[in-house]
């Protein structure tokens, strides 16, 4: 007799297999993505190029299929600023890196100009080399001078010593943010693209920039990163590596076989919708749990605890005549006046930390050494050994102390933060700087002194003041860059 158990067992892993089967299938793109997509009439072109491409752009406009042209801009370090103290050969080479870097920016302003008034998306690439990435970033932005709808690319040949690392990629893409207000597309080939899939702890924004994808070949079914990236944005499928006299993907009208064409998985007018492609893809790899899916986790009834605990915590504020709003009363309360801004505070704070120090060199063309990034104070130095007992004392005091920071960045992004009335505003100011000197006191008592390592030919007076200011941020070591500037931008209001 047929064991029935087993059979419905066997059936229901059947069922599941084909359920996981088929959302697996419906969440892929459809097979023509992968497979010749450019053989479909819907799907948009875009065209990319260098100066030495040669462009006919009243034919090249003739196939309506061709949505966008991306040019490149700058190409790794900018040439150095100045050929006054040359002379001879290395004179004249350098007055030529300038006159082809002029003629190489008109030309792109130019054909910027063309594009746009054929009705063509614009966009620009920067060919990352090894070097400093942000000077790279810097470069860049000055010499496309990018405007808002253009398309804005950092190509990464390939995963070698010959080209920008990852490691300063996404350097660069950080600075171009900080630049422009959004990141780039990522240029790079299929291999790249694999390596950066696999390693997205590694590289947590590279993974997340949206990919323009170079693999020259007709199917790329099974071998796309699909793991990371749900489609390309645009997938480079012809170039000079396969196009020729006798056969090409497809031929550019008004173009020669070497120049580089791209297909999108999107049709003409969605390509126009989506341009210029300039949000992150996927979930962070580093980031915490979302905060909206952890409120809706709790129970009306924690919520209902949690409310009661805040209202509490309040009233036992005012009873202690510290009233919320405190820390944003200090720095500058309502009533009539303008808060301090909080940037500028922190600007302050770091501009007296490099107060004195020597400036470190930006460009070789001014110092001829090697192009180097500024020492970041704070974040490396030695530490201070401690022995347990105090271990304990200092792990309690900074993290009384990295409580209390974090209260105040919170109220000072708050411009609605409460504000104690004027006659209690004195007080409250300086309830705050004895509290926050208090913290500061105890957790330089608790560590242990770091020896100077050499007293520079200080008078003893001047010595022991160093070294009482140096212990001072030393004992703060442990708390965030983020935290450290905080505390350091109230030690310079008080």
């Amino acid at each position: 007799m047929p064991d029935l158990s087993a059979a419905r067992a066997a059936a229901l892993r059947c069922l599941c297999a084909i359920a996981a089967s088929a959302i697996l299938f419906g969440a892929l793109p459809a097979s023509a993505d992968w497979n010749k997509p450019w053989k479909d009439t819907d799907r948009a072109l875009v065209i990319d190029a260098y100066e030495f491409n040669p462009i006919n752009w009243k034919s090249l406009t003739s196939d309506k299929r061709v949505a966008g042209f991306i040019s490149k801009a700058s190409d790794g370090l900018p040439p150095e600023w100045s050929c006054a103290k040359l002379s001879g050969d290395l004179l004249n080479l350098c007055k030529n890196r300038w006159w082809k870097y002029s003629v190489t920016q008109e030309l792109y302003l130019t054909r910027r100009e063309m594009a746009k008034t054929l009705g063509l998306k614009w966009g620009a690439y920067h060919l990352g080399r090894p070097g400093n990435p942000r000077e790279q970033a810097d470069h860049f932005v000055d010499f496309a001078q990018p405007e808002a709808d253009d398309l804005i690319a950092l190509d990464i040949e390939d995963n070698t010593s010959d080209w920008m690392s990852l490691a300063d990629a996404e350097t660069f893409a950080r600075q171009i943010k900080i630049r422009l207000g959004r990141y780039p597309v990522l240029y790079t080939n299929g291999n790249t693209a694999d390596y950066i899939a696999r390693n997205q702890a590694q590289y947590p924004l590279l993974s997340r920039l949206q990919l323009w994808y170079a693999r020259y070949r007709d199917d790329i079914t099974g071998v796309f990163p699909t793991g990371n990236w749900d489609n390309y944005a645009l997938w480079q499928f012809s170039s000079m590596h396969n196009c020729s006299a006798r056969s090409c993907p497809y031929r550019v009208p008004g173009a020669k076989n070497d120049i580089d064409v791209n297909v999108s998985p999107l049709t003409v007018a969605e390509l126009r919708d989506a341009w210029p492609f300039n949000g992150l893809v996927g979930a962070d790899p580093q980031s915490t749990p979302d905060a909206g899916a952890l409120i809706a986790s709790v129970s009306d009834q924690s919520k209902q605890a949690i409310a009661d605990a805040a209202v509490t915590e309040v009233a036992e504020a005012e009873q202690a005549q510290v009233v919320p709003g405190t820390f944003a009363a200090a720095y500058g309360p309502s009533g009539g006046r303008q808060p301090i801004d909080p940037l500028k505070l922190l600007t302050e704070a770091a501009r007296q930390e490099h107060a004195g120090k020597p400036a470190s060199p930006v460009l070789s063309a001014l110092t001829d050494t090697p192009k180097v990034n500024p020492v970041i104070p704070g974040d490396a130095g030695a530490k201070a050994a401690l022995q347990a007992p105090e271990a304990a004392s200092v792990i309690d005091a900074v993290k009384q102390l990295k409580q209390e920071m974090q209260a105040v960045r919170e109220i000072l992004r708050d411009t609605e933060a409460a504000s104690p009335p004027p006659e209690r505003r004195s007080e409250v100011r300086e309830h705050l700087k004895s509290r926050i000197a208090e913290l500061m006191k105890k957790a330089q008592a608790t560590m242990t002194r770091v020896p100077a390592a050499s007293d520079g030919g200080k008078q003893p007076d001047e010595r022991a003041d160093a070294a009482s200011s140096r212990d001072r941020w030393t004992s703060l070591a442990s708390l965030a860059t983020a935290d450290l500037r905080v505390v350091k931008a109230f030690d310079a209001t008080r």
